[in-house]
């Protein structure tokens, strides 16, 4: 499908805009993946979502500078899939990553994480990393544990006293 000038534009206006509102986006290499693992990866992103574009390299270079962000040239000597998430950093990585297993032709080349370029293998890293919901209920656990360690404690010293009450009073009887 070929796009006249105006839609270029707007394409390109479009991604930078998203770009520049990205906590995460990250570029991967679709060679060899066959249209249903493409749909199949789009659908499992928009759920979450996850933004999701094909588009040709020299315009992907125009969209990056619209947000302020560089690239480096060798990355994007093929054909040059990229995703990306606004409000969760971790989540297009675990997608991505999670996706990768099963269709082996996928390849992430590398991404930017709040504004910065990281390497496939910081990505990785990231992807192994727990998801925001599950970050909050271990916070919310840590910050109760004090609490249930100080009622434990309360109580046991009540029934070490109710203990001693009580043979106290068999003691008497």
């Amino acid at each position: 499908m070929t796009l006249t000038r105006t839609e270029k534009e707007q394409l390109v206006d479009r991604m930078g805009g998203n770009f520049e509102n990205s906590a995460t986006i990250l570029l991967l290499s679709y060679k060899g993946l066959k249209m249903t693992e493409i749909d199949e990866l789009k659908k499992t992103l928009r759920e979450e979502g996850i933004g999701f574009q094909i588009v040709k390299n020299s315009l992907f270079k125009i969209a990056l500078k619209k947000a302020d962000l560089s690239i480096e040239e060798s990355l994007l000597d093929q054909p040059v899939a990229v995703i990306w998430g606004a409000s969760d950093e971790v989540m297009p990585a675990k997608l991505a990553v999670k996706f990768g297993k099963k269709a082996e032709n996928l390849k992430i080349l590398g991404g930017y994480v709040n504004r910065n370029f990281n390497d496939i293998d910081t990505i990785k890293k990231l992807a192994a990393l727990p998801g925001r919901e599950e970050l909050y209920a271990k916070l919310v656990g840590t910050l109760n544990a004090p609490m249930y360690r100080l009622l434990g404690a309360l109580q046991g010293n009540l029934r070490s006293l109710v203990y001693i009450l009580d043979q106290y009073q068999q003691s008497r009887n």
